[in-house]
């Protein structure tokens, strides 16, 4: 937003909507705080804080519109108008949330719902819906008790934690950190580290520069974990795995028998517990870590 030489003012826009026949509620909202929660009745209710030049704001309007059962509501800044803050208020039929935003923090939480959000370089925060499929460019993502996600980002800093279902994701750079995962995680990386634990299902993990780090708690469906210059970290403290390790160029770092031939590839293959399900690890050129 523009403001030299521009008296700056501030407004505050309240609206409430019936969207009885609507299931699934889209919001393109530019930037602010933007905070999403379920209504206390059934409908629809949205507040806005905004901030810019006197006469520009006092023309300025948000847009709510229907296409059979969709509403979608436009919050957008201008040259001489900026979104503050925006909270907004979902009723509990709605089946279906979608949320665009450039560089505005979103929060989401407490709806049952699945939830589609997409940002640049804002941060998504989301807790307590259904499915989420999540994007970012460089934001941060951060998602806690649902029941399943898709996420995907070029440099942000993934959180995903107390996941009912199953998680898919997909990184370039920064990290992603997955913990409490009941079923399956499938995560791929380029040059972003993965630290994953505590996974009822399968696993696969895959990257081409990046490390990864892995720990086997409890229940654990088996899988893959793969990097071809990162290093690997796996932890078997209290599992029941049957482990097979091989590195092409790298080194294996564990207390338990190590098969190498010179300079050429190192394998290891052991049971813990009572090797309930196989994990089998490889690298090309990073080394392994076995604990």
């Amino acid at each position: 937003m523009r403001t030299e030489g521009v008296d700056i003012d501030f407004r505050f826009i309240e609206d409430v909507q019936s969207v009885e026949n609507v299931r699934r509620i889209v919001l393109r909202i530019s930037e602010g705080e933007i905070n999403i929660t379920q209504s206390e009745d059934r409908e629809f209710r949205y507040f806005i804080e905004l901030e810019g030049a006197s006469g520009v704001l006092d023309n300025w309007r948000c847009g709510l519109r229907r296409a059979e059962s969709i509403a979608i509501l436009d919050i957008m800044a201008g040259e001489f108008v900026r979104v503050r803050k925006c909270n907004v208020y979902i009723p509990t039929y709605i089946t279906d949330i979608e949320i665009h935003s450039a560089k505005g923090s979103i929060q989401i939480h407490d709806l049952p719902a699945n939830v589609l959000t997409i940002t640049e370089s804002g941060s998504v925060a989301v807790a307590g819906v259904k499915f989420v499929e999540a994007s970012s460019v460089s934001g941060s993502i951060d998602l806690d008790l649902c029941e399943g996600c898709s996420v995907r980002s070029i440099s942000g800093t993934l959180r995903m934690a107390r996941i009912a279902g199953s998680v898919q994701l997909e990184i370039q750079n920064g990290s992603a950190y997955i913990d409490r995962v009941e079923k399956n995680v499938a995560a791929v990386s380029d040059q972003g580290k993965l630290t994953v634990r505590n996974v009822g299902g399968r696993v696969r993990l895959i990257a081409t520069k990046g490390d990864i780090e892995f720990e086997v708690i409890g229940g654990f469906g088996g899988g893959e974990v793969q990097t071809y210059s990162g290093d690997i970290l796996i932890q078997l403290e209290h599992s029941s795995v049957e482990f097979r390790a091989e590195t092409l160029s790298g080194r294996i770092d564990t207390n338990h028998p190590v098969n190498a031939a010179g300079m050429g590839p190192q394998r290891c293959a052991f049971r813990t517990g009572e090797g309930a399900r196989r994990l089998y690890v490889k690298s090309v050129l990073g080394d392994i870590e076995v604990n």
